[in-house]
């Protein structure tokens, strides 16, 4: 696959991770409302359980495991599209939608920076932060590493730099204009009234814009190789 690089596609791409940044965090949330009865509060990239629930439902603490499932299934979606006999712009959804999910955030920078779901469930469950970290990191290396490989095989030109780029250019994006932007306009009190699904109006707001812009711009995911 040859991957040519076009304005339109980045939009779409960008829209993409975003998407999936908040489906990720909505699953973590909507498992924990199925348990709790009652929806935690949230803000861009924390989330919690309403209070009391995991005194009283200590299975609850699935709802921290359900959010890097949903990735999981997406990034072997992804992975799955990749097959030799696919269209061009099938492998190209395919492989947007693996780095779209920002594996390298899950396997590398969560981890060394002692946090990510994964870690932080095991913890809970093994009260033992360097145990969990280890066996976190075995298994995320055992879930992600056949998508990296098929994801880097798959280029044909400037392999290594195309790789490096969308491995490393999501997350880039997702902490500057996610964490940095949008969460620095909630605590300045814009739209911070939390409303529907437990979250403030302004991460809603975010939702439906990230949401219509890649509905409208989804063809050319499609198109990353023309």
């Amino acid at each position: 696959m040859d991957i040519k690089l076009s304005l339109k596609y980045v939009i779409a791409f960008i829209a993409l991770t975003f998407v999936m940044h908040e489906a990720h965090e909505i699953v973590h949330t909507t498992v924990g409302r199925i348990i709790c009865g009652c929806w935690g509060q949230r803000d861009f990239n924390v989330w919690g359980l309403c209070d009391g629930c995991i005194e009283k439902h200590p299975i609850a603490l699935a709802s921290t495991f359900a959010g890097p499932i949903f990735t999981f299934i997406m990034i072997w979606i992804g992975t799955s599209m990749l097959k030799a006999s696919n269209s061009n712009s099938k492998k190209a959804f395919g492989f947007s939608l693996i780095f779209a999910n920002m594996p390298f955030a899950r396997l590398v920078l969560n981890p060394a920076l002692g946090g990510g779901d994964e870690i932080y469930g095991l913890n809970q469950i093994l009260h033992n932060h360097s145990l969990a970290t280890i066996i976190g990191v075995i298994i995320l290396t055992a879930i992600l590493a056949f998508p990296l490989y098929k994801a880097f095989k798959i280029i044909n030109n400037k392999r290594i730099a195309y790789f490096l780029l969308f491995l490393l250019a999501p997350i880039l994006i997702d902490l500057l204009m996610v964490l940095g932007v949008m969460n620095s306009l909630l605590t300045k009190g814009i739209l911070n009234n939390y409303w529907i699904l437990g979250s403030p109006i302004l991460v809603t707001v975010w939702t439906f814009a990230v949401s219509v812009i890649f509905i409208l711009t989804r063809k050319h995911i499609y198109k990353l190789t023309q």
